[in-house]
């Protein structure tokens, strides 16, 4: 009889393991190699796959800065074989949960990302509305390069870019 409880307890301890890894999707670099400015560790998202009823997608990006961005805004992108659509546009200055990892520990992040530091970015509720088959995600960071353009125009510059397959359910693609 203990035999089984020890069982369970085993059982259910390996499932909240792997839990975490059930939201996590397959990415890519948008330029195929890589950045200068750091790299990609992690893509979630939520509902994972997406259904017919789902209207909003959660994406959370995680990774490590190897430069300084300053006024980081991020935008994002759904893109298919016909066409691409910016589903929106988010300054981590007004993003609730984005943070810097130091010393194990999520400090709020300011506009920047300092370099040297992990970073979490949650996107919460981004618009998916009509998905079509083979529809891709984009995740842009976007630095602010007040210094370099002129007459205070805002002038965005790419710094990291990751893309992804959205998984979607085999009857939100039989609705479409």
């Amino acid at each position: 009889m203990a035999t089984s409880y020890v069982q369970l307890l085993l059982l259910v301890l390996a499932s909240l393991l792997f839990l975490p890894a059930l939201f996590a999707v397959d990415f890519g670099y948008c330029n195929k190699n890589g950045y200068d400015y750091g790299n990609f560790s992690r893509v979630e998202i939520s509902p994972n796959p997406v259904g017919p009823e789902d209207f909003y997608l959660n994406i959370t990006v995680s990774g490590y800065a190897s430069k300084q961005m300053n006024n980081v805004t991020i935008e994002v992108y759904a893109k298919s074989k016909k066409s691409t659509d910016r589903l929106g546009e988010y300054s981590i200055c007004k993003m609730g949960g984005a943070c810097v990892i130091k010393s194990g520990w999520c400090f709020t992040t300011d506009c920047s990302i300092e370099a040297g530091t992990k970073f979490v970015l949650p996107i919460s509720e981004v618009i998916v509305g009509d998905l079509e088959d083979d529809f891709k995600c984009v995740v842009s960071l976007l630095e602010d390069d007040l210094v370099n353009s002129r007459d205070y125009d805002e002038k965005l510059i790419e710094r990291m870019c990751v893309e992804f397959v959205v998984p979607v359910t085999a009857s939100t693609l039989d609705s479409a």
